[in-house]
C-alpha cells in the first residue's frame, strides 16, 4: 500500500520528514487484518502513548486494565516494534474515532473485533 497523505491522523498537521512523525499499525487481534498506514506527528504520538499507558499488558486493556482476550482487543504497534498495546472495545472505539482517517465514525454498539466475526475461530 502506498500512503500519499502525509498529515497527522489526529490533528491533521503536515509531517515534513521521517523524523517529524511516527508510523503505527493496528489490528483486531489478527495480524493479517492490520492497517499499517497510521501516521501521527510527534506531539500526537506522545499524547497517544501517554493515554495508552504501558506496552505489553498482555490480555488487559492498556487504558483501563480490563481483562481482554487476544482476539477480542485492538492491538496498536509502533511500526517496526513488536511490542504492542491492547485495547478493550470501549477504548478501541475511542482510539479509532480519534483518527481523522476513520470515516464513518464507529458506534460502540455495533463495533466488533476479530473474535466476534462469524466463522472466525477464537484463540
Amino acid at each position: 500500500m502506498s500512503v500519499h497523505d502525509l498529515r497527522c491522523d489526529r490533528c491533521g498537521s503536515a509531517i515534513a520528514g521521517p523524523d517529524q512523525g511516527v508510523r503505527f499499525l493496528y489490528h483486531p487481534g489478527d495480524f493479517l487484518l492490520k492497517d499499517d498506514s497510521g501516521l501521527l506527528c510527534l506531539s500526537c504520538w506522545q499524547a497517544t502513548t501517554s493515554w495508552l499507558g504501558g506496552q505489553d499488558a498482555k490480555n488487559h486493556c492498556s487504558v483501563c486494565a480490563l481483562a481482554v482476550e487476544h482476539r477480542s482487543s485492538l492491538h496498536i504497534h509502533r511500526a517496526g516494534d513488536p511490542a504492542s498495546w491492547q485495547l478493550c472495545r470501549v477504548h478501541a472505539v475511542e482510539f479509532l474515532n480519534g483518527l481523522r482517517t476513520v470515516e464513518p465514525k464507529l458506534e460502540l454498539e455495533s463495533f466488533t473485533l476479530a473474535a466476534d466475526w462469524p466463522g472466525r475461530a477464537r484463540t
